[in-house]
C-alpha cells in the first residue's frame, strides 16, 4: 500500500487500487438499500449522500432523522480502513435562525456536529480517519438521476480510495 503526505499535519491518506471503488460501491449498495442514503461513485472514491431537510434547526441540534442516518453511516465506516471526509452543503434556508449565520457557517456547524457523533467517546472510528468541512452554498448540487437528484441541503460523506482522481 502506498501513502502520500496529506495536508492534515502528521496524518496520511491511503491510496488503494482501482478495485477499491467498485468493491466499496457494491458493499455500500447492499448496506444502504432501503435507506435514504444514496451511494454514488466518484473519481476519488465513494460518496454517501443524504438530504438535510431543515438545516436552520440542525445547526443547534441534529434532528432524530439525521442522527439515525449518521449512525448507519458510522456502522459502514467502521468496517473499513479508508479515510472519509464529511461535507455539508447548505443552499436553501427557509427561516432565519442560528443567530443569522451565513450558509457556510451553518454547514460548518452541522459538519462538526456530525463529526462529533461519529467520533463520540469509545466510538468505532479512529480520529485520524475522519475530517469535516462545511461548504455552504459554494458547491451546488448537480441534478443527475444517479446521484440522488437535486438535494440543495445535503451531507456528502466521501470515502477516499484515490486522492489522484479528477
Amino acid at each position: 500500500m502506498f501513502t502520500i503526505q496529506s495536508c492534515f499535519a502528521e496524518e496520511y491518506l491511503y491510496i488503494l487500487n482501482d478495485g477499491c471503488i467498485l468493491d466499496l460501491y457494491s458493499r455500500a449498495e447492499e448496506f444502504f438499500q432501503d435507506t435514504p442514503v444514496y451511494v454514488v461513485k466518484d473519481p476519488h472514491g465513494l460518496l454517501l449522500r443524504f438530504e438535510i431537510k431543515h438545516p436552520e434547526y440542525e445547526c443547534e441540534n441534529l434532528s432524530k432523522e439525521t442522527y439515525q442516518k449518521i449512525l448507519k453511516v458510522e456502522q459502514f465506516l467502521a468496517k473499513m480502513n479508508n479515510p472519509a471526509i464529511i461535507e455539508v452543503h447548505i443552499n436553501e434556508i427557509s427561516k432565519e435562525r442560528c443567530n443569522n449565520l451565513k450558509k457556510w457557517e451553518i454547514s460548518t456547524l452541522i459538519a462538526n456536529e456530525i463529526e462529533s457523533v461519529i467520533l463520540k467517546p469509545k466510538g468505532m472510528i479512529a480520529r485520524e480517519k475522519i475530517h469535516s468541512v462545511g461548504f455552504g452554498e459554494f458547491l451546488p448540487p448537480k441534478n443527475t438521476s444517479n446521484n440522488g437528484g437535486k438535494l440543495p441541503n445535503r451531507v456528502d460523506i466521501m470515502i477516499l480510495c484515490d486522492v489522484n482522481g479528477e
